[in-house]
C-alpha cells in the first residue's frame, strides 16, 4: 500500500460493500409469490432461486482466492461489485431463465465479497482487524433486513422489476468510495513492487497455499463457519413454518418474527470485537454461543409458546456465532498472505454445510412427519459448533 486511506473512510468503504452482499438475496423471498404469477416461476426455480445463491458462496470461494491473489484483493472486489449491478439488471429483463442467471452472476460478485473482504481487513487494520470484521457482518444483516423490509412496498409501487433490480443502485455507490480508500492504493503499491523488482532484476513471488488442506487448524475453523452457517440458515429456512405449524401462528406474525430473528443479530455482531479482547483465547465465546442454541432448539421443543423469547435469544446467537466465525479466520491467520486461502476455504467448506442444513431439515420433517428428529440433528450440529469453536478459539496462527 503506497498511502493507505483514513481508517474512517476505509471503514465507511467496507460498510457500503457489505450492504451488497446479503440485500439482494433478503428482496427475493417476499417476492417469491408473485414471481411464480407474473413469470411462471415453478416451485423448483423458486427453491433454487433462495438456495443458489448459498451454493455459490461455497462453489465460487477458491475462484474469488485465484482473482484476488492475482489482481489484488482491493480491486477483485470492484470487479465484484461490477457483478453485483450486472446480476441485479440482468435477473429483472426477462423471464425465469434470466432471474436464475443473473441471480447466478449476483452470487458469484457476493462471494468475491465474503471471501476478500477479511482479507483488506487483516492487511490494512492488523491488530485492530476485529472492529473491521465486526463492522462488516453488521452491514451484512442490516443490508438483508432494509432489503427484505423495503422490497415490497417498493415493488407494489413500481413494480417487482424495480422492487429487485434497484438494489444494485447500492454497488454503484459503493464503488467509487472503494476505489478511492483501498482499490487505487492498492494499485499503486502493487505497481513500485512492479518497478522495483524491475530495477533490481528480482522476481515478484506469492506465498504458496497449496498446502493449507493439510493444517487441521484450517479445516476446524472451516467447521465453526460451516456450523453456525447451516444453524443460521436452517432457522431462517423453517422457524416461520415451524410457528405456524406447532404455535399456530398466522403468516404476518411468523414473518414478523424471522424479522426479529435478523434485526436481534445486528447488536451481537458489533459486541465480538470487544469480546475477542478480553482474553487471549476466542473459544469460550464460540462455546457459550453453541451451548445457547442447545438451549432454544430444546426450548422451542419443550415450551413453544414461548416462541418470542427463543427467536430473540436465537437472533443474538446468529449474530454473535456468525461474526465470530469471519473474525476466526482473521486471527488465525499469521497475515493477509494466508487470510484469503483461509478464508476461501472456510467458505467453501462452510457454505456448503450452510446449504445443506436446511435442505437435510426439510427431508427429515417431511420424512417423519414432524420437528422432532430435524431438532434433534440440530441439536448435533450445535455441539460439533461447541467442540470446533473450542479449537478454532485457541491462541494460535497459521503462517
Amino acid at each position: 500500500m503506497s498511502r493507505p486511506s483514513s481508517a474512517g473512510l476505509t471503514l465507511a468503504a467496507v460498510v457500503l460493500v457489505a450492504l451488497n452482499l446479503r440485500g439482494s438475496i433478503a428482496a427475493v423471498p417476499p417476492l417469491l409469490g408473485e414471481l411464480q404469477e407474473e413469470i411462471g416461476l415453478s416451485t423448483a426455480g423458486a427453491s433454487l432461486l433462495t438456495t443458489l445463491p448459498v451454493l455459490l458462496f461455497a462453489l465460487a470461494a477458491p475462484g474469488a482466492v485465484r482473482l484476488g491473489r492475482r489482481v489484488g484483493p482491493g480491486s477483485a472486489i470492484l470487479v465484484g461489485l461490477a457483478l453485483v449491478v450486472l446480476g441485479s439488471v440482468a435477473r429483472v429483463l426477462g423471464g425465469p431463465v434470466a432471474l436464475l442467471v443473473g441471480t447466478l452472476v449476483l452470487g458469484v460478485g457476493m462471494t468475491i465479497g465474503n471471501v476478500l473482504v477479511p482479507v483488506v481487513a487483516k492487511r490494512d487494520f492488523r491488530e485492530r482487524a476485529p472492529q473491521l470484521i465486526g463492522a462488516f457482518t453488521a452491514s451484512l444483516a442490516v443490508g438483508a433486513s432494509l432489503t427484505a423490509a423495503l422490497t415490497v412496498p417498493v415493488a407494489h409501487q413500481f413494480g417487482w422489476r424495480v422492487g429487485l433490480g434497484v438494489w444494485g443502485v447500492l454497488a454503484v455507490l459503493a464503488a467509487p468510495l472503494w476505489w478511492l480508500a483501498v482499490a487505487r492504493h492498492e494499485r499503486q503499491g502493487r505497481r513500485a513492487e512492479r518497478r522495483a523488482a524491475a530495477d533490481d532484476g528480482s522476481v515478484i513471488t506469492r506465498p504458496a497455499v497449496r498446502t493449507l488442506w493439510r493444517y487441521r487448524l484450517a479445516w476446524v475453523v472451516a467447521v465453526a463457519l460451516g456450523t453456525q452457517s447451516a444453524l443460521y440458515y436452517s432457522f431462517t429456512t423453517w422457524i416461520p413454518t415451524y410457528l405456524m405449524e406447532e404455535v399456530g401462528l398466522a403468516q404476518v406474525t411468523a414473518g414478523y418474527a424471522l424479522s426479529v430473528f435478523q434485526v436481534m443479530g445486528i447488536p451481537f455482531t458489533l459486541a465480538v470485537p470487544w469480546l475477542t479482547r478480553r482474553r487471549p483465547t476466542q473459544g469460550w465465546i464460540g462455546c457459550t454461543v453453541a451451548v445457547v442454541w442447545i438451549l432454544v432448539l430444546l426450548g422451542l421443543a419443550v415450551l413453544p409458546q414461548a416462541w418470542f423469547v427463543w427467536v430473540v435469544v436465537a437472533g443474538a446467537a446468529q449474530g454473535t456465532g456468525f461474526a465470530l466465525a469471519l473474525t476466526l479466520i482473521v486471527l488465525r491467520s499469521a497475515d493477509e498472505s494466508v487470510t484469503g486461502p483461509l478464508s476461501g476455504m472456510s467458505q467453501l467448506i462452510g457454505y456448503s454445510i450452510g446449504a445443506a442444513g436446511p435442505f437435510v431439515v426439510g427431508v427429515l420433517a417431511s420424512a417423519t412427519g414432524g420437528w422432532a428428529v430435524p431438532g434433534l440433528v440440530l441439536i448435533g450440529v450445535a455441539m460439533a459448533a461447541f467442540a470446533a469453536m473450542w479449537v478454532a478459539g485457541q491462541d494460535r496462527t497459521i503462517s
